[in-house]
C-alpha cells in the first residue's frame, strides 16, 4: 500500500489555515481583516515553533489563497491548496476551480510541493447534490439518516435515500476533477463528509474528514480500513476539538455550542449555559488523534484549525473561543493587542502539537 515514503510514518502534517469564506452569500468573510503581515507572521511560526511540515490553505478569495500560500512556500512548508467557494452550482464551480488550477499550477512549476484539494463536503455547501438552499438546510436534511444526530466514521450502511444524491455527488466530482487537470499536474484529492459516499477511485489520495466522536480504537480503526480499501494514501484533511468540557465527544459537531453572537459580542450559548473552558481537553484529543494517526500510517492530517478571528477569548458569556477548534486564541477587539502582526496568544493545544509534529520531524530526517 503506497501510503508513505520509506522511513516515514507521515509525510504531511500541519494545520488548516483559514483565509476567508463564506457560509452564505450574505455574510461577511470569515476572516476579517485579512492582514498580509499577520498571515506571514503566522506561517513562519506554523513552520518554526509549531513545527508543521504543511499548511491547508482554504479560503474563497483567490488572491488571498495566492497571497498564503506563497508565504506558507517562502517558510519551507508544503502547500494543501484549498479553494473553497460555497453556495453554488457544479457550472460555477466549475469555472472557479479552473481558475484556482491555473495558480495552483504556477506555484508547482515554481518548485512548490502542492496538492490540490477540489472542494470541501460539496454536498452540503453547494448546490445540486442534497435538497436544500443553503448549509444549514441541507445538512438538516441529511442529519435525519443519522442514528441519535452523531455523525457516522464513513458512509457505510446509511439509507438508500442517499444512494441517489451521492450519486449526483460523485458525478459533480468527477467534472471538478478533470476540470482541475486540464491546469494542474501535481496531486489532487477532495475534503470530504464523513457520510458522502465518495467515489475515491477519482483523486490521488482518499481525504476523509475524520473527526471522532466516542468511537473506540477499534471503531475508529475499522473506519480508517475502509478508506484504506481503495488503495491509495489516506489524508485526513480535517480533525479537532473545540476548548470545552464535552467537545472531545462531539467532534466535529462541537461548534454548535455557539447558536449565535450577538451585536455587544456575547453568544448565545446552546442550551443557555456557558461552558466550562478546557485547553487540556482540546490538547488530549489532538494528541490522541495525532498520535492514532502516526501508529496507523495516515499520508497526512492537518488540525482544524490555526486560529479563528471570529471566535476570540473573552469573559463569561463573550468567551467565543469556547466554540473554537483554534490552536491560538485572539485577543478581543478592545484589547489593544489585537492590532498586532500577532494578534493571538497560543493554547495549551497549540504546544502540545508543536511537541508533536517536532518529535514527527526528527522521525522523518
Amino acid at each position: 500500500m503506497p501510503t508513505t515514503e520509506e522511513g516515514q510514518i507521515m509525510k504531511y502534517y500541519g494545520v488548516v489555515y483559514d483565509v476567508g469564506y463564506r457560509v452564505l452569500g450574505e455574510d461577511p468573510s470569515s476572516v476579517e481583516p485579512f492582514v498580509p503581515d499577520v498571515v506571514r507572521n503566522d506561517m513562519r511560526v506554523i513552520a518554526h515553533d509549531l513545527h508543521a511540515n504543511a499548511v491547508r490553505v482554504e479560503g474563497e478569495d483567490l488572491d488571498r489563497l495566492m497571497l498564503a500560500s506563497r508565504a506558507a512556500i517562502a517558510e519551507g512548508l508544503a502547500v494543501f491548496f484549498s479553494p473553497w467557494k460555497m453556495n453554488v452550482d457544479l457550472a460555477a464551480s466549475k469555472q472557479y476551480v479552473a481558475e484556482a488550477a491555473a495558480l495552483a499550477e504556477q506555484l508547482r512549476q515554481d518548485g512548490a510541493d502542492i496538492v490540490f484539494i477540489t472542494n470541501c463536503e460539496y454536498s452540503i455547501f453547494c448546490d445540486g447534490v442534497y435538497p436544500g438552499s443553503d448549509i444549514f438546510e441541507r445538512s438538516a436534511w441529511a442529519k435525519g439518516y443519522f442514528e441519535g444526530g452523531a455523525l457516522p466514521l464513513t458512509p457505510q450502511g446509511l439509507h438508500d435515500d442517499l444512494s441517489e444524491p451521492h450519486s449526483r455527488l460523485n458525478d459533480a466530482l468527477r467534472e471538478l476533477a478533470a476540470t482541475v487537470r486540464e491546469s494542474f499536474h501535481g496531486p489532487v484529492t477532495y475534503s470530504a463528509a464523513s457520510f458522502e459516499d465518495v467515489d475515491w477511485t477519482i483523486f490521488d489520495l482518499t481525504g476523509p474528514n475524520f473527526y471522532r466522536e466516542r468511537q473506540s480504537d477499534e471503531e475508529y480503526l475499522a473506519g480508517l480500513e475502509y478508506y484504506r480499501s481503495y488503495g491509495n494514501p489516506v489524508i485526513v484533511p480535517e480533525f479537532g476539538s473545540c476548548t470545552y468540557v464535552g467537545a472531545a465527544d462531539l467532534g466535529a459537531r462541537g461548534w454548535r455550542v455557539v447558536e449565535d453572537v450577538l451585536p455587544d459580542g456575547s453568544a448565545v450559548w446552546q442550551n443557555g449555559t456557558v461552558p466550562t473552558r478546557s485547553e487540556r481537553e482540546q490538547a488530549d484529543y489532538i494528541e490522541r488523534q495525532l498520535t492514532f494517526y502516526e501508529e496507523h500510517d495516515v499520508h497526512a492530517a492537518f488540525v482544524f484549525i490555526f486560529s479563528q478571528i471570529s471566535r476570540p477569548r473573552g469573559e463569561g458569556p463573550r468567551d467565543l473561543d469556547l466554540g473554537s477548534y483554534a490552536l491560538v486564541r485572539f485577543y478581543p477587539p478592545e484589547d489593544p493587542r489585537a492590532q498586532d502582526n500577532q494578534p493571538w496568544e497560543r493554547k495549551e493545544s497549540f504546544h502540545r502539537v508543536a511537541e508533536m509534529f517536532q518529535k514527527l520531524g526528527a522521525s522523518n530526517d
